[in-house]
């Protein structure tokens, strides 16, 4: 069986932002915890409105800085097959 896992690249993306999870929470609306969860990669499940949320406050936020840049769902997570997958394929 292939192993396959979601790489969470939303710490990343805050980083590059110089923002906090917390002012993420506020500008996205999104509970903190919930916030926390995605980033630390302990969530089980993500509504696309939630992941809606993220990425529109995300948006908002590098229009407001002059930034030149779309934040997309990879930047928060995405999701990579495990290296068995390319052998198996052969």
């Amino acid at each position: 069986m292939n192993e396959c896992d979601f790489v969470i690249n939303l710490p990343k993306t805050l980083q590059e932002l110089g923002l906090t999870r917390n002012a993420l929470a506020v500008e996205s609306k999104i509970r903190p915890l919930t916030i926390n969860e995605i980033a630390s990669g302990k969530v089980k499940q993500i509504n696309f409105s939630t992941l809606e949320s993220i990425l529109e406050a995300l948006n908002r936020i590098v229009k407001e800085k002059g930034i030149d840049k779309q934040y997309k769902v990879s930047d928060v997570f995405e999701y990579q097959f495990g290296e068995d997958t390319k052998e198996d394929s052969e």
